[in-house]
């Protein structure tokens, strides 16, 4: 065993240490949030009500009525878990993964990779244990990241390895836990394998051990029958919510103090970790894979019509990402939908028809009035919602209803293969266009009882073609009309154009809750569904309202809420 270097060793020996330093763990793992939209973007609620229940009134009177979410384990991703180990053993224990295929990054990443740990999960999982335990085998890095000299010690390899462990657990280790640590360290030294040896492999199986690859959410009993999360618990769920990574010594410190149990002891902590550069690239990140703009590199367009498209992608890309990164952190929410500022190049300023600012790739640039506004008007954002030779009103309006307005959930179209020839057909009628195909599914039955909800958020984009091009007509000559009639779920009314409907969904209220209701899915993780007519939701939105509705504001608020810090029972 002192030579070996097999992987099927030592996945063999972190299989060991799993089942010695898991040391008797029990829960119900729950279900991580279904992804689906929420059906009222308008519901009201007033937070916390007796018994545990959120309760309120909303448009007719009561919005809906939701408990906390239950108790659970939630897995670290492939992302939170190299994160955690490299803030112990440094960037270069990352070096031997596969970080493109193991950072691939999804807005609710559980929801893409698994919640839990199943034969597709393992390997990856593996993977990483066994970059951070390979990192040590040199001599002076060793040395160095264990300050253990040479000749290293048992006791002081046993002492790092108990540091790594309650890093890794982000808690005190039991005192089972540590004897079956040290029991695997005793028993890799009586196999024969060297102090150094016997550490790494210790320390591989710390990393594919449970309280490592999980956090819990089970919390204690409180008077109201609830379970509120030990300080322990909400450092860990408040650090990977903002930073994607493990709490820092200040969060672990106020867990060990009990000053981790009210908004105004967790408030300067989520303040302070807020303006940290690993909360910006985490939510920098988080906001590009809500808004799907990865999708950008999978729309294909048809080289006859658009023969410039593919030397723009990159641009279109580029602009949307850095509009994101530099919008989350100035002004507020709402300017995702209403300012007319941009970042562009010398690529998209002819594209867009403007006057190149000047400078090196990009640079700032604001709209005249009446030609472009906020997010949905850019080029990335069209062109994915379009089809290869036209627009699409369907999949722009449908991608407008769901991730800007958290609007009703739509069904597939029905199935029976007679309806399935009629939309056919319309789809493949070149004598229509968009606005004439809406016009007849509004009065085309089953299509009218859907379309009525999201076709008019994309017929006001209709003057922006395939590959988001500013245009005054159709193909055919007729000229384009963006006017709208509201559906009653944003405030009903006319709008004449997208800049009328973005400013609709901005002054009453239903984007900044929509995107309150998507960020406290995302600080959930694997812990509880949400919807935008839930009062827990509300709550959160009142708060946020009260604020200067910046996007730090939300993120603050979603954190310190009730619902992060509670949970329905113990599992």
């Amino acid at each position: 065993m002192k030579n070996e270097r097999s992987w099927a060793g030592r996945v063999a020996r972190g299989l060991a240490a799993t089942s010695l330093l898991l040391g008797g763990c029990s829960a119900t793992i729950g279900n991580g949030p279904d992804g689906t939209s929420g059906t009222d973007p308008n519901g009201t609620g007033t937070g916390m009500g007796p018994g545990g229940s959120y309760t309120g009134l909303g448009m007719n009177g009561e919005c809906t009525v939701d408990q906390p979410p239950p108790a659970a384990m939630v897995r670290l991703s492939y992302r939170q878990l190299g994160n955690s180990t490299t803030a112990q053993l440094g960037p270069e224990a990352m070096m031997g993964v596969d970080i493109v295929e193991l950072n691939k990054r999804e807005f609710q990443t559980l929801l893409n990779e698994g919640a839990s740990i199943d034969g597709q999960v393992l390997p990856k999982l593996v993977t990483i244990a066994e970059a951070a335990a390979n990192s040590l085998v040199d001599a002076a890095r060793f040395a160095s990241i264990t300050k253990c000299a040479a000749p290293a010690t048992d006791a002081c390899a046993q002492g790092y390895l108990k540091n790594y462990a309650e890093a890794s657990y982000r808690r005190p280790l039991t005192t089972d836990e540590t004897t079956s640590m040290l029991q695997l360290y005793a028993d890799l030294k009586t196999a024969g394998n060297s102090i150094e040896e016997s550490t790494r492999y210790t320390l591989e199986g710390i990393t594919i051990s449970p309280p490592t690859l999980y956090r819990t959410e089970f919390g204690d009993k409180n008077a109201d029958g609830l379970y509120a999360l030990n300080g322990y618990e909400r450092a860990s769920q408040l650090s990977y919510f903002i930073t994607n990574g493990p709490p820092d010594q200040p969060l672990l410190d106020a867990a060990k103090a009990g000053m981790l149990a009210t908004s105004e002891q967790v408030g300067p902590h989520v303040s302070r970790l807020i303006t940290q550069p690993a909360a910006a690239t985490n939510l920098e990140e988080v906001m590009t894979a809500y808004y799907r703009l990865s999708d950008l590199y999978t729309a294909i367009k048809d080289p006859m019509l658009f023969p410039k498209y593919q030397g723009l992608v990159q641009s279109m890309y580029s602009e949307t990402q850095t509009f994101i990164q530099k919008m989350l952190w100035q002004g507020t929410v709402n300017d995702f939908l209403t300012t007319r500022k941009t970042f562009i190049d010398d690529k998209l300023a002819t594209f867009y028809g403007v006057q190149y600012p000047g400078g090196t790739g990009f640079v700032p640039f604001e709209f005249p009035t009446g030609q472009r506004k906020g997010l949905v008007t850019q080029a990335s954002f069209l062109a994915m919602h379009s089809r290869t030779n036209t627009t699409s009103v369907v999949s722009r309006g449908l991608y407008i209803n769901s991730y800007i307005l958290c609007g009703q959930g739509i069904p597939p179209p029905p199935s029976d293969p007679a309806n399935a020839a009629k939309i056919d057909a319309l789809n493949k009628n070149t004598m229509l266009n968009e606005r004439e195909k809406a016009d007849v599914r509004a009065k085309t039955s089953p299509c009218n009882g859907c379309h009525a909800s999201f076709d008019q958020y994309g017929l006001v984009l209709e003057t922006y073609d395939a590959i988001g091009a500013s245009r005054a007509a159709y193909p055919d000559g007729k000229p384009i009309d963006t006017s709208v009639t509201l559906p009653d779920a944003v405030g009903g009314g006319a709008a004449k154009d997208v800049t009328e409907l973005m400013d609709t969904v901005t002054q009453n209220g239903t984007y900044s809750r929509c995107l309150s209701t998507n960020m406290l899915k995302y600080a959930l993780g694997g812990a509880g569904t949400v919807s935008a007519a839930d009062c827990s939701v509300k709550s959160i939105h009142d708060a946020f309202k009260a604020t200067d509705q910046s996007f730090a504001n939300m993120v603050r608020g979603v954190a310190l809420s009730k619902t992060l810090a509670l949970r329905a029972g113990a599992q």
